[in-house]
């Protein structure tokens, strides 16, 4: 059983703040981790980790059960033409599943940062595809998954679209770090980060006009 939730962020510190959080509670429980990012967000997810002696000092007996892999050179070897191709996404990633869960309590958390890459890029539909992958693989493979977004990925009106798809495609949505819920929210944050999403399109929009008019 998959639980798949996306977190948008503005601040580089408090992503990967939330990311150490959900890794440290696995480690913690025994249970194993796999870190797909880049390299600055895998430096300073494990310095944090490593600062925590309860985390991966005490949890990380096996080398298995802690891996940490690029984003980037992972995307690539299940690319094809710049779309996702499903049999090798699976062929890479299920391999790494079930070796991590060897020996241990059978369960992994994943941190995922190739979909946020890829919109980055402009790659929103490919993004979208991958996140249908994952959700595919959870039905052969049981693990928890924590993708992230960086808010300037979807800077225009238009990026509303893919924006909502991707939301539609977790179980749960996190808004970025400039909306502080109140308790009991969790029903309230797919509909808080599409907003936010609406407004920083709406001040690339303003900015753009301001553009033309000093042009004019």
């Amino acid at each position: 059983m998959i639980e798949h939730f996306v977190q948008f962020y503005e601040n580089d510190t408090y992503l990967v703040n939330q990311v150490a959080g959900f890794i440290r509670a696995g480690l913690q429980a025994g249970d194993a981790a796999i870190v797909i990012a880049t390299k600055p967000h895998r430096d300073d997810l494990e310095n944090r980790l490593r600062a925590d002696t309860s985390s991966i000092a005490a949890q990380r007996p096996h080398g298995d059960q802690y891996v940490a892999l690029d984003a980037a050179d992972t995307l690539s070897k299940f690319l094809v033409d710049g779309q996702p191709d499903e049999e090798r996404f699976t062929d890479l990633l299920a391999p790494i599943l079930k070796r991590t869960t060897d020996g241990g309590s059978g369960r992994v958390q994943v941190f995922g940062e190739m979909v946020g890459l890829l919109c980055t890029d402009g790659k929103h539909k490919a993004a979208i595809r991958v996140e249908e992958l994952w959700n595919n693989l959870a039905k052969i493979h049981s693990f928890s998954l924590y993708c992230a977004y960086p808010m300037r990925a979807f800077p225009r009106a238009v990026d509303g679209g893919p924006f909502l798809a991707i939301c539609n495609e977790h179980s749960r949505v996190g808004p970025a770090e400039s909306y502080t819920p109140p308790a009991n929210a969790h029903e309230h944050f797919r509909t808080i980060a599409v907003l936010q999403q609406k407004a920083i399109a709406l001040e690339t929009e303003v900015a753009h006009r301001r553009d033309i008019e000093k042009a004019l």
